[in-house]
């Protein structure tokens, strides 16, 4: 079989690999363009609440810092070495005088194109035939499962709609280091399995590949050396030998990467803070019903293929179906972040349901171009949706001309570890766009989350006055004011911009 790809199809993949993230990226210009005069874009769009957290990472590294602290609670740690490709690109826009919006987006695309490229090479080490390369590339970078037909249901919880790591077209939607994670995933992968002898080159490029993963998603790395054990031991199985040169690099690389997660694990769980964090942040799998779903189409398509691949047993044929089955058992393994080893699952079984299209299609062009677009629907949904959350003005993407101005003032005359009393959504704000702690902002990376989000509540309710021994500044707008009546006669009034007003607290 040749593995070689062509100027031609590289071309052809560069535009294509465009086009698609120009079409993941609508609904960020949809946000710009329908903002009007009153109101801002965030530059958000999925999960807004986790990107306002990762853009308050990136502010740590916009102001000199290296360790991860938590931002979105009042206490203040010591800190830890983790979530530092955040703390990178805030330290890399910073040098640039690059707005961190920007420079977040610029990973985004970065990211997502280095996974729609190494998806195909991974497709050009299975499959001859151009069409069926294309075809592949396809399914990968752009199907989904059955989530619409579910919504129109009444059933809104599949993985093709909420999970955006299980799906290569959510992932490029969401953030800077989804796609990234995927392509190192990849490249791990295609670094092992075309190796004949474990060269230096090879095992420098692996190792660098793994610690790379370790840093941007330590979970991940543990599961790519799961699946690459699996496969090893198959390999072995099927050879009667050993794999020498797969097995010394996995080994190699693992045995550089593994001190890196040691070292993440234990400053972490070192640091009384985070470790709070750590046991709030739990994200279990949804039932398997919402995976099935979420997959849809495609796992019906896959499995022809699979059944082939099990049979033919090829290098590659061992690493996809290790991949699925090893990451099935792991989103249900005892672990508080299950649903986040879904990462790429997505690409294994859309590479085996391009295999089992064309076997069904049997070379019948338009039967296999309407079950393609049938799976894109979802992806398509999503879009949509998110240019009508934008149309609609969702409060959860646009702040308010006013809210911006206050943002900006804190960002340019509050120290950046002052802590500032605001509503919970505006406290998801701050973080990311002034840089100051909160008292609640976030679910997971508030320490004592609930409690300090009923205190919050409470305060601006005229509850909890002692709340203002603990603050810097009070932030008071419109979502403030939706919380109840609040006395601020006698406060020291340091910024207004309409409805919105900032009071400094003496102390």
């Amino acid at each position: 079989m040749s593995t070689s790809i062509s100027a031609l199809e590289r071309r052809w993949l560069a535009a294509l690999s465009l086009g698609v993230l120009a079409l993941a990226s609508l609904p960020y210009l949809a946000g710009v363009l329908l903002a009007g005069p009153d109101r801002v874009f965030t530059g958000l769009q999925v999960n807004p609440l986790d990107g306002a957290s990762y853009l308050a990472k990136m502010q740590i590294g916009w102001n000199g810092g290296w360790l991860f602290t938590l931002r979105y609670t009042a206490e203040q740690g010591p800190g830890a070495l983790v979530y530092t490709y955040y703390l990178a690109l805030g330290q890399l826009a910073r040098g640039l005088n690059v707005p961190l919006m920007a420079m977040y987006h610029a990973a985004r695309i970065v990211g997502g194109f280095a996974g729609l490229w190494l998806i195909y090479h991974v497709i050009a080490r299975r499959v001859d035939s151009i069409d069926l390369r294309r075809q592949a590339w396809w399914l990968a970078a752009m199907s989904s499962g059955f989530g619409w037909l579910a919504l129109v249901f009444g059933r809104g919880g599949s993985s093709d709609l909420t999970i955006a790591e299980s799906n290569t077209f959510y992932s490029l939607m969401a953030n800077a280091h989804f796609a990234l994670a995927t392509a190192l995933m990849l490249a791990m992968f295609l670094l092992v399995l075309d190796a004949a002898e474990a060269g230096v080159r090879r095992a420098l490029g692996l190792s660098v590949s793994s610690v790379a993963l370790a840093v941007l998603q330590p979970f991940a790395a543990l599961a790519v050396y799961a699946i690459l054990g699996v496969t090893l031991l198959a390999m072995w199985r099927r050879d009667r030998s050993r794999p020498r040169g797969p097995l010394t690099l996995t080994v190699i690389a693992g045995s550089i990467t593994a001190p890196v997660l040691a070292a993440i694990y234990f400053g972490m769980q070192s640091e009384p803070l985070l470790r709070t964090w750590l046991a709030q942040n739990e994200t279990p799998s949804p039932p398997v019903i919402d995976y099935l779903i979420g997959y849809g189409l495609l796992l019906a398509l896959a499995i022809p293929a699979a059944r082939v691949a099990w049979r033919r047993q090829s290098n590659w044929d061992l690493l996809l179906l290790a991949w699925i089955g090893v990451t099935a058992l792991l989103l249900y393994a005892p672990i508080p972040l299950q649903r986040r080893l879904s990462l790429g699952l997505h690409v294994p079984i859309a590479l085996l349901a391009a295999e089992g299209l064309a076997q069904v299609a049997r070379g019948r062009r338009w039967p296999r171009r309407f079950i393609t677009a049938a799976t894109m629907l979802t992806s398509i949904l999503l879009v949509l949706v998110l240019i009508g959350g934008a149309a609609a003005h969702d409060p959860r993407i646009y702040i308010s001309s006013n809210e911006s101005a206050a943002l900006a003032w804190l960002h340019a005359h509050a120290r950046f570890d002052d802590v500032v009393l605001a509503a919970p959504e505006t406290g998801a704000f701050i973080p990311a766009f002034a840089g100051q702690r909160v008292v609640y902002g976030h679910p997971y990376e508030t320490v004592e989350a609930d409690r300090k989000r009923q205190r919050v509540n409470d305060f601006f309710a005229g509850k909890a006055p002692d709340l203002l021994r603990e603050v810097n500044y009070v932030f008071v707008g419109p979502r403030e004011r939706a919380l109840g009546t609040l006395d601020v006669s006698g406060w020291s009034k340091v910024f207004e911009a309409g409805d919105v007003a900032v009071y400094a607290v003496m102390k």
